[in-house]
């Protein structure tokens, strides 16, 4: 009796192997899991993208570890998982015959990546130079300087301070440092106090609003000496002329950094209502708070798991490759 050997249709699980130019994908399937040879490949190339930003990110702090007031950015990664994401979506029942990889259908939701989250802002503080200039001040404490720019109020760790030839009291950007009350440049019964520039005036969209300018301090006609005192006060001889803005904040991560040691506080309600505790240090800055043997080490970490996750893609090529020449003429 010639024995009948069962054909595809009757075992109903797919074999292994599927012909090569069947018109299909090509894949193997084991168990009724489907897995695809180059959903693989996407973990080492989000890798090393990942690991491109962060080279790129440690490589900005190294530039600036001689800046005055700067904080280092750090990143943060997490891990991208299909299935969490598609885990809400509902399986389909087939109708009619079914086979064991129709039980519970991937569509990709094996694939797991890793993206960069974010950044975050290290606020820890730097150490303090010397520098004996009268209008060099560094906050010792958690406290910014407010200090108002053309797009608006913003605040800095960074104390180098001049008078402009306007007569005020302006950052090394050029930006007006503001006092905590009016009373500064555009105070309109301040005696001798020179017109207000119109770019600064609020009549445009790069401009200072009114009260603001009310804000800036003036020290045209006060040659000095200058003092600050710890709260912030400023002197021209024994003559007070203006109380510095020191401004601290209940979450500091909510700060946004907009570049130039400048920060943005989206949120009005962070601003700490509590007295500052904050010290002004006359005649020292604050450096920054990047570590240059660390970052070395974080840059040379960043590049070899760079290097790692290519030779990954590379492994996972010629797999691929295989798998089109080798395993097709089986």
């Amino acid at each position: 009796m010639r024995r009948k050997f069962p054909s595809r249709k009757d075992l109903g699980t797919p074999i292994a192997l599927l012909p090569y130019g069947s018109g299909k994908k090509h894949e193997i399937e084991t168990q009724g899991t489907r897995r695809d040879l180059a959903s693989g490949i996407w973990t080492s190339v989000s890798g090393a993208s990942a690991q491109a930003q962060n080279v790129d990110m440690v490589a900005n702090n190294l530039a600036n570890a001689d800046t005055m007031g700067f904080k280092k950015d750090l990143p943060t990664f997490s891990e991208y998982l299909a299935t969490k994401e598609r885990e809400h979506l509902g399986v389909e029942i087939p109708r009619g015959a079914i086979k064991n990889r129709e039980l519970y259908p991937l569509d990709q939701k094996d694939q797991a990546f890793v993206v960069v989250d974010g950044t975050y802002t290290n606020f820890k503080q730097g150490n303090l130079r010397v520098t004996q200039s009268p209008l060099d001040v560094a906050m010792d404490g958690a406290g910014f300087l407010e200090v108002n720019t053309p797009k608006g109020v913003r605040y800095t760790r960074q104390g180098s301070l001049h008078v402009a030839a306007d007569g005020r009291l302006v950052t090394s950007e050029g930006n007006a440092v503001l006092a905590t009350t009016p009373g500064g440049l555009a105070a309109p019964n301040a005696p001798g106090a020179p017109p207000v520039p119109a770019e600064l005036t609020g009549r445009g969209p790069a401009g200072a609003n009114p009260s603001e300018a009310a804000r800036f301090i003036n020290l045209r006609d006060r040659p000095g000496p200058y003092s600050i005192n710890g709260q912030g006060e400023l002197y021209s001889g024994d003559e007070l002329i203006a109380k510095l803005s020191v401004v601290e904040f209940g979450d500091q991560r909510k700060l946004r950094k907009v570049g130039g040691q400048s920060f943005e506080n989206p949120d009005p309600t962070n601003v700490s209502k509590n007295p500052s505790k904050t010290i002004v240090r006359q005649g020292v800055l604050e450096t920054s708070n990047v570590n240059p043997v660390e970052e070395m080490t974080n840059l040379i970490k960043a590049n070899r798991l760079f290097e790692h996750d290519l030779k990954v893609m590379k492994t996972y090529g010629e797999l691929m490759q295989r798998e089109a020449n080798d395993i097709g003429k089986l």
